[in-house]
């Protein structure tokens, strides 16, 4: 029975790594939620490989929730901070157009431009 609960958090931490990668590039909320998958993936490949460890095995599925785990941390890292830089930036884009009318005009005029040359 105590082999089984080792298997357990190393599927587990397996199928965190896996979630962490895949909803890394999802959004600004989606993105820390994946951090938070991947943190908790590694906590459990890293007890999951001591068990195996302290008995004297190898588990593969173990080591491969620690690899995608930490890839997914990496990615949710990257893709959290991604969302937040053009979040950041379209809103002091908004926020210059609404304050001057100017650059709305240059915006439009740029648009129109571009469609009727498309056209």
């Amino acid at each position: 029975m105590e082999q089984q609960g080792k298997k357990g958090l190393a599927i587990a931490s397996l199928v965190l790594g896996i979630a962490a990668c895949v909803i890394s590039w999802w959004g600004l909320v989606l993105g820390i939620i994946g951090i938070i998958c991947a943190i908790v993936g590694l906590i459990l490949a890293i007890n999951a490989q001591k068990s195996y460890k302290a008995l004297g095995q190898k588990n593969g599925i173990a080591t491969a929730g620690l690899i995608l785990s930490i890839i997914g941390l990496v990615l949710s890292i990257i893709g959290t901070i991604v969302c937040g830089v053009l979040l950041a930036a379209g809103t002091a884009v908004a926020n210059q157009i609404a304050n001057d009318p100017e650059v709305a005009n240059q915006l439009s005029s740029a648009l129109d431009q571009i469609s009727s040359s498309v056209n």
